[in-house]
């Protein structure tokens, strides 16, 4: 102690280094279970989650986190630190921030969103649903992204909050969080032969069928499924381009053409109309949607509040087999 009585400098020294970061990336493994999808929510890596975690094990000589089936559960150590954590970080960001805290009840909010319009059908209405019953006062604007659409100045301007995007290689100049993964399936009419295909199509047998695929974005950024192909030096033989997917399950009636998509997508349809499903072929693995949005909103409540609702649906939306793997 100095002659105040308080802490001198060596004492100082001798107490664990630990910043907020730290305490956000704990705190978020345990909220969420797993590494996965807690690196996902902060938008950093799984190594970075699981250097803080093997620090904070040698700090406290106690595991913090064991496993549980396909979860990380707290250990009695780790459920004593939350109460003081939580507290630490509440207590830190009042001396730095006056600002309220965001209330989505409020009436002069507008969430504005950008969507690849494969979302159309079973993410969008989920969201709009959530969001009206969250902030019942909000306005919420949605708009799809065509060719030629430069979502990333609208991003820049403040035009959009958040762009979701299925496509391979987000822009690196945006902040990206994984939204969710879906297996790849192929659609096609009940008549189709694909229909005996329970356990789905080998890659020879794709490229050997007829194809309708959306228009990409530009000539640049080939879809998921021509990338992939790209990538593996083969070519469907698309017959049909349509401008929005929301067209394809209509075309599929009444020709004997293919479309490839997420299984959310053909389940929502399915209900509907008398199409069908079989698993796509397995290089194409599964699709990847993701979060973007513009460095000038990262702190923004506003934009943490609706990623946080986008996120927790997308989790929601997950085939069993990927959230038991994103341990």
């Amino acid at each position: 102690m100095d002659e105040w009585g308080q802490p001198g400098r060596a004492e100082y020294l001798n107490e664990p280094q630990i910043d907020t970061r730290q305490i956000r990336i704990f705190l978020a493994v345990l909220d969420y279970g797993s590494v996965t999808l807690a690196a996902n929510a902060l938008g950093i890596t799984q190594p970075a989650v699981s250097q803080v975690l093997r620090r904070w094990r040698d700090m406290t000589g106690d595991p913090l986190l064991v496993r549980s089936g396909s979860k990380l559960v707290p250990t009695q150590k780790a459920e004593e630190m939350v109460a003081p954590l939580r507290q630490s970080l509440e207590k830190i960001g009042t001396a730095f921030s006056d600002a309220p805290d965001f209330d989505p009840k409020r009436n002069d909010i507008v969430f504005r969103v950008a969507s690849a319009d494969c979302m159309e059908t079973f993410f969008l209405p989920r969201l709009i649903s959530e969001i009206r019953a969250a902030a019942p006062n909000a306005r919420l604007h949605l708009r799809s992204i065509v060719p030629g659409y430069d979502y990333v100045a609208a991003l820049e301007k403040g035009e959009l909050d958040i762009v979701i995007a299925n496509w391979p290689g987000p822009p690196g100049n945006l902040r990206t969080v994984r939204l969710m993964v879906d297996d790849t399936v192929c659609i096609f009419g009940a008549d189709h032969a694909l229909a005996s295909f329970h356990e789905g199509v080998t890659l020879d047998e794709y490229i050997t069928l007829d194809h309708v695929a959306p228009m990409p974005i530009s000539p640049l950024a080939p879809g998921p499924i021509d990338g992939k192909l790209a990538e593996l030096g083969r070519y469907r033989n698309i017959l049909v381009i349509v401008p929005e997917f929301n067209i394809v399950p209509y075309v599929l009636l009444s020709s004997d053409m293919v479309f490839t998509s997420s299984a959310n997508f053909a389940r929502h349809y399915q209900r509907f109309l008398p199409i069908r499903s079989v698993p796509a072929p397995p290089e194409f693995g599964q699709m990847r949607f993701y979060l973007l949005w513009h460095e000038r909103a990262q702190a923004s409540p506003l934009n943490r509040w609706l990623r946080a609702q986008m996120i927790r649906i997308g989790q929601d939306l997950q085939p069993q087999t990927s959230q038991a793997h994103n341990g």
